[in-house]
C-alpha cells in the first residue's frame, strides 16, 4: 500500500489530503472519502487504508481547514 498526505492547490488555498493506492499496476480510478465535520483524524485514515488493496486510489480531503 502507498499511502501519502499532501496539499492540493484550491482557489482558497491549500486543502490538505490523505491518500492510499495499492502498490502495484494503475492507473486507478480515484474514489472520494467523505469526512464528517471532525476533520481528518486516524479512524478515518484506518477505514481509508482497508480500501487500499481494492483496485482504486483513495482521496480523504480535508475540506474544513
Amino acid at each position: 500500500m502507498i499511502e501519502a498526505t499532501v496539499d492540493i492547490a484550491t482557489a482558497d488555498g491549500s486543502m490538505e489530503t490523505f491518500s492510499c493506492a495499492p502498490e502495484r499496476g494503475g492507473p486507478y480510478p480515484a474514489v472520494l472519502f467523505l469526512m464528517d465535520a471532525h476533520g481528518i483524524r486516524e479512524e478515518l485514515r484506518d477505514m481509508a487504508r482497508r480500501l487500499a488493496p481494492l483496485p482504486m486510489v483513495e482521496e480523504l480531503q480535508d475540506w474544513f481547514k
